[in-house]
């Protein structure tokens, strides 16, 4: 079955106390709701400490998802119809997420 990565790169708004906020919506919403789904194996939060991104400022945090499926279409599917709305606190516009599919490396 073939494995996936989901890397969302993201960070708060910016205004006062949204940071504390995103962390919390994050955490205890959207984490959750990620986790709900069948197929999504992992699903974990990092605060990024070091990036090299030239030309650009790095995001703050890092979610990093793991997916097994043989239908990651499905997988998509149900995260674009079950999960709950974005919080406000979510600085969509520098918001930026990569798909990568396993092809080497230990099982």
């Amino acid at each position: 079955m073939p494995k996936y990565l989901m890397l969302a790169l993201n960070g708060p708004t910016g205004g006062k106390g949204d940071e504390a906020a995103f962390n919390k919506w994050y955490d205890e919403i959207h984490l959750p709701d990620f986790k709900a789904i069948e197929g999504i194996r992992v699903a974990r939060r990092y605060k990024v400490i070091n990036a090299s991104l030239p030309g650009k400022e790095a995001w703050p945090y890092l979610a990093a998802y793991e997916i097994e499926t043989d239908d990651l279409g499905a997988i998509m599917g149900r995260l674009a119809r079950e999960l709950r709305p974005f919080d406000p606190t979510l600085d969509r516009e520098r918001s930026a997420n990569l798909i990568a599919v396993q092809i080497g490396g230990d099982d």
